[in-house]
């Protein structure tokens, strides 16, 4: 074989194992992350599939009856309750096997997918030390000491770093001994004593606006193995919640869907 010949064959050879290792590095993860497809039934106010790294909101009655009698994960109060069958009227309803009717009482959260999700639980407890509450307060220009109807904080490994990150709530809508000239809501991160706001709502109060949020689940809903947290936020009379994902990308949090 010609010298020229054979250094051809080298560099080819040389290109195809290099080709092969890149894809074992990054194409398999992208072809796994392109694979995950998901449909989430956050209690009765949202619908969402996640197919081909795209979110899309379920809302046609259509599309939502397509459900009926499938086979869900369920969790109530994020914790794992059972896999039933579903069914919509206004609200879900949960069905086992022989179609018998499953009684929840809490927070539903189903999903369907070809994969198993990670889901976390959490405890949420009330605020005792406000230092951190009352500089975010602070830096959007309300009294520190501002009194609230909400001031919980939930911790859990959100970056599974092994070290607990705190999230905290706080709000002033729907009081009943005071009428604040503005109301606020906000929901913010603590990591490394930096706060990073993912929610925040304010704004001249007038008695029925305003909207009280809570951390509804936790979990890896579309198979990066990173977290999403899903957010609910409650408003005046009947009116359905605002539900909100977040994704945490490049140190911020941003909504990758919500149900507005």
């Amino acid at each position: 074989m010609k010298k020229g010949k054979f250094k051809y064959i080298v560099i080819i050879v040389l290109l195809v194992i290099y080709c092969a290792g890149m894809y074992l590095v990054f194409g398999v993860d992208e072809a796994k992350e392109r694979k995950a497809s998901t449909t989430l039934l956050v209690g009765d106010s949202a619908v969402w599939n996640y197919s081909s790294r795209e979110w899309m909101n379920i809302s046609s009655q259509e599309m939502l009856s397509s459900f009926d009698w499938q086979e869900f994960h369920t969790y109530v109060d994020n914790q794992y309750f059972g896999d039933y069958y579903v069914w919509l009227d206004e609200q879900w309803y949960l069905f086992d096997s022989n179609r018998d009717a499953v009684s929840y009482q809490g927070n539903l959260f189903a999903y369907k997918a070809d994969f198993e999700m990670d889901i976390l639980r959490f405890n949420t407890v009330d605020i005792t030390d406000f230092t951190y509450v009352q500089e975010v307060l602070k830096n959007y220009g309300l009294d520190p000491n501002s009194p609230h109807t909400l001031a919980t904080v939930s911790s859990f490994d959100f970056d599974k770093d092994g070290v607990l990150e705190n999230f905290y709530v706080i709000s002033n809508v729907f009081a009943t001994d005071f009428f604040p000239d503005k109301y606020f809501s906000f929901v913010f991160m603590v990591d490394n004593n930096n706060i990073n706001v993912l929610y925040e709502d304010m704004d001249v109060n007038d008695g029925t606006n305003g909207c009280k949020p809570n951390i509804y689940t936790v979990a890896d809903v579309d198979n990066d193995n990173n977290y999403e947290i899903i957010l609910m936020c409650s408003r005046y009379s009947n009116q359905t919640p605002i539900t909100m994902l977040y994704e945490y990308q490049d140190d911020s949090f941003k909504i990758e869907i919500s149900n507005q």
